[in-house]
């Protein structure tokens, strides 16, 4: 399968974990703030590379994070977590939630050990297209939502607190969305490579507002942590 990068340490994308990241190709959303927009459709690094350092360093190495782009509208996502599964590794996968029967798919056959859902904006589709930058059905990210909280399988939930999309507001709509005994990770914006050129000059938010709202989103959800702030 072709893959996008391959990250050797990746200690901060799975708390507790040695982790390594594979990254894959191509997204169905085109998020104006995305730092990740230069993994492309055409991007290409060495899969069997990346399996070999796994299998190599494994007294290291005891968790590998599938993120992207966007993992799941790639078919070969079922036969590549198989692979690692089989290597005995500790598996979270990174989803924007819009393809719900492919993450159901996934919980189903206990290949991952961990979700994250990246939830972009309130669960409506106006303020979801506008975040996304393509139409989207939140029913969809709504749907998988409650597919990861009912699975019994580790989850989190990621939102970008990004200046003109995301606000008080916004945060407070989602974390009541969110399981109560769920976890959200508030991560602060980093316009230094998002895909539009206007997001570029946005300045971030002060990390006491995203302070305030964490504090705000606590009412809703059990663990809510800032990132990158």
């Amino acid at each position: 399968m072709r893959i996008a990068g391959f990250v050797k340490t990746a200690l901060s994308e799975w708390e507790g974990k040695n982790a390594c990241m594979i990254l894959l190709p191509g997204c169905n959303f085109r998020c104006p703030y995305c730092n990740r927009s230069l993994i492309d459709s055409d991007a290409s690094a060495d899969h069997a590379e990346a399996v070999d350092y796994i299998k190599t360093h494994r007294d290291f190495v005891d968790a590998v994070v599938v993120s992207g782009g966007e993992p799941t509208v790639h078919p070969e996502l079922y036969a590549l977590l198989k692979d690692l599964k089989s290597l005995n590794l500790k598996i979270k996968i990174d989803t924007n939630g819009s393809m719900p029967d492919v993450l159901d798919d996934i919980v189903g056959a206990m290949l991952v050990d961990k979700v994250c859902i990246n939830v972009m904006a309130p669960l409506d589709d106006a303020s979801y297209t506008a975040a996304a930058g393509v139409v989207v059905d939140a029913g969809a990210v709504r749907r998988s939502i409650d597919i990861v909280s009912r699975s019994g399988v580790a989850c989190e939930f990621r939102t970008t607190a990004v200046p003109g999309i995301i606000g008080s507001d916004a945060m407070n709509r989602i974390s009541e969305s969110l399981p109560a005994g769920g976890s959200l990770i508030i991560q602060q914006f980093d316009p230094s490579a998002a895909r539009d050129a206007e997001m570029r000059k946005t300045v971030p938010y002060p990390t006491q507002a995203l302070v305030r709202m964490a504090e705000s989103s606590k009412r809703h959800v059990r663990n809510v942590r800032i990132r990158g702030a």
